[in-house]
């Protein structure tokens, strides 16, 4: 099938960030976030008298490093799986938030906002994304900070990886990558498979933007 003729759902991550999703990104630890985070706190300055909202938080990898180095690091994430073993992954109370980011329920709330691992550019309306972008405004005070980690057009499109396969556990995982020009979207499709049989087919987008 030539990928460049598929289409993704707009809705791809209602159905994305499900139980699944741990098992496709095992290699994505808490242990592997602490320098992806240690290097946000340098460039951000963030100290012990600031206030940390950590946008599409996840299973709380670089929320766990976030809170001991800020007075206040908050969680916020769309699925409530991801949430479910942030707070397991914590293992002590930690301030989590169930919402789309596209809504963000904070306003003039924090010094801070992070977001990692290409965690915007979802939605195929820009509108909505700039509805994200607004709603980070709004949660940040006067001064404040906002850290996107995000994936780099030209690279990607110079080193697209088409098809790939490789096994987690007892599951085996087959991606297939493609761009799609006229949308200037980067795609994937995630077929997983236990022991031999198919028992999910997930989709990503998201947009490729350029400074």
């Amino acid at each position: 099938m030539d990928q460049r003729n598929t289409t993704i759902s707009p809705d791809w991550y209602r159905r994305a960030f499900n139980a699944l999703y741990p098992v496709i990104y095992a290699h994505r630890t808490v242990e592997a976030a602490e320098p992806e985070t240690a290097f946000a706190v340098e460039v951000l300055g963030i100290g012990p008298g600031d206030a940390v909202l950590d946008l599409a938080c996840g299973n709380g990898r670089h929320l766990a490093h976030l809170r001991d180095r800020a007075a206040l690091a908050v969680g916020l994430d769309y699925s409530t799986r991801l949430l479910a073993l942030a707070r397991a992954n914590l293992r002590r109370d930690a301030a989590l938030v169930q919402a789309d980011m596209r809504a963000i329920p904070f306003r003039n709330a924090f010094d801070v906002v992070t977001s990692f691992f290409t965690s915007f550019g979802y939605f195929f309306d820009e509108a909505e994304n700039l509805q994200t972008v607004r709603g980070v405004a709004g949660a940040l005070r006067p001064g404040g900070r906002f850290f996107i980690d995000y994936i780099n057009k030209p690279f990607v499109e110079r080193n697209l990886v088409p098809r790939s396969l490789r096994r987690v556990g007892d599951y085996e995982i087959a991606e297939e990558r493609w761009i799609d020009p006229r949308l200037a979207r980067i795609n994937k499709r995630i077929a997983v498979s236990e022991d031999g049989e198919r028992v999910a087919v997930l989709e990503e987008s998201v947009q490729l933007y350029t400074l």
